[in-house]
C-alpha cells in the first residue's frame, strides 16, 4: 500500500511542480529526479523532494523514492523536521519508511540530522538514526557524514559515508557505504544532470565482498533549499542488504 501511495505521490509531484515551487505556502524548492543504475539487482528509480519554510527559523523537508529492484519495487518516505537558528546551520529530526510492494515487508528508522556552512561553498552533514524490520527481529544503529561542495555556480560536488550495525542472532554485521556524486546544472535552467558512483561492503559474522555502483539521470528543480543549503540525505542502511538478497 506505502509503495502505491509513493507512486502516485510521485506523480502529483511531476504534474504539479512548478506550481508547487512558486506559491505561496512557503515551499522553497521542488526537485524531481528520474535514474537508472548499472546494479545487476537495481533497475531505475524516480525521487521528488519538497522543502517547506514553515516560519522563518523551521522548515520541513520531505522525500518520496520509488526504486525498481529485482527483489521488487520499493516505496520510500522520508522526511526532516528541521531549525535554522542562523544562517549556515539546520538540524533537527529524521524520519525514514519503506514498504516493498506486494510483499509484508517494511522497514524504518528515526534519527537526528544536521547541516553546517564551514564555509561560503562547503557545508558539512551529520546524521545517526536508530531503524528495525517491522516484520523480524532485525534492528540496527547507523551514523553518517557527508560533504557538499559548490565548486563553480553550476557544479556541485558530494562526498558520503555512512555505517550501520546489525547485530542479532540470525544476522550480524557492519554495512559500510562511500559515494561521491557530482550534479551539473545550468545557470538560470531548471533542469540538470547527475551521477554518483557508490561502493558498500559486509564486515562480521554474515560479511561479504564490497560492491561498486552507478547512478545517474536527470533532474527537474525549480527555487533553491530553504537558507541555500543543500537538501539533507536520506540514509537506508537496508539497501545493499536488499540488493545482496539478505538477511
Amino acid at each position: 500500500m506505502l509503495t502505491r501511495l509513493v507512486s502516485a505521490a510521485l506523480s502529483a509531484t511531476l504534474l504539479t511542480l512548478p506550481v508547487h515551487a512558486q506559491s505561496s505556502l512557503g515551499v522553497t524548492n521542488a526537485t524531481l529526479a528520474l535514474g537508472l543504475t548499472d546494479a545487476q539487482a537495481e533497475a531505475g528509480f524516480v525521487h521528488g523532494m519538497i522543502d517547506v519554510a514553515i516560519t522563518d527559523y523551521h522548515g520541513l523537508q520531505a522525500n518520496v523514492d520509488y526504486d525498481r529492484t529485482a527483489t521488487g519495487d520499493f516505496g520510500r518516505l522520508g522526511a526532516f523536521l528541521y531549525m535554522t537558528p542562523r544562517a549556515g546551520q539546520k538540524y533537527g529530526l529524521s524520519l525514514m519508511i519503506t514498504d516493498m510492494d506486494d510483499h509484508s515487508f517494511t522497514y524504518g528508522q528515526i534519527g537526528v540530522a544536521g547541516m553546517f556552512a564551514m564555509g561560503d561553498s562547503l557545508d558539512l552533514e551529520v546524521r545517526g538514526a536508530i531503524g528495525m524490520v517491522a516484520q523480524t527481529d532485525l534492528d540496527w544503529i547507523s551514523l553518517g557524514a557527508g560533504l557538499h561542495w559548490a565548486m563553480t555556480p553550476d557544479l556541485r560536488v558530494s562526498a558520503q559515508y555512512d555505517i550501520a550495525d546489525f547485530e542479532e542472532r540470525s544476522f550480524a554485521a557492519r554495512g559500510q557505504q562511500l559515494a561521491v556524486g557530482v550534479h551539473y546544472t545550468p545557470q538560470g535552467q531548471p533542469w540538470g544532470i547527475f551521477a554518483e558512483v557508490g561502493h558498500d561492503w559486509l564486515t562480521g559474522r554474515n560479511g561479504g565482498t564490497g560492491e561498486t555502483t552507478l547512478r545517474a539521470g536527470l533532474t527537474v528543480s525549480f527555487g533553491a533549499s530553504n537558507h541555500g543549503q543543500p537538501a539533507f540525505r536520506v540514509s537506508d542502511p537496508m539497501r545493499q542488504l536488499l540488493r545482496r538478497g539478505l538477511p
